[in-house]
């Protein structure tokens, strides 16, 4: 998978597409170093723990382009660019 790496305050951190879609992402190594940067992961996708206390409170707003019930773990990461390309306009 191919985007920007950012820190999103309700689900950490994410993998934003070029087209806007984003992916929950984690990962055996600190991948807050790549924050901002345009990166390849490599990995498999994961379904979410149920259980998992971060996800407990429910009344959260969902956001339409976050893949809530999966999120994708990291085994290599690639630094495409080291600042994020711009992200199209809606």
């Amino acid at each position: 998978m191919k985007g920007c790496l950012v820190k999103d305050s309700e689900s950490g951190l994410v993998l934003v597409s070029q087209r806007g879609s984003k992916v929950p992402i984690s990962g055996a190594e600190d991948l807050s170093s790549h924050i901002g940067q345009q990166v390849k992961a490599s990995g498999a996708f994961v379904e979410k723990d149920k259980d998992d206390p971060a996800d407990s409170n429910s009344s959260k707003k969902v956001d339409s382009n976050l893949h809530p019930e999966h999120e994708f773990r990291v085994l290599k990461i690639e630094v495409l660019s080291p600042t994020c390309l711009p992200s199209r306009k809606k």
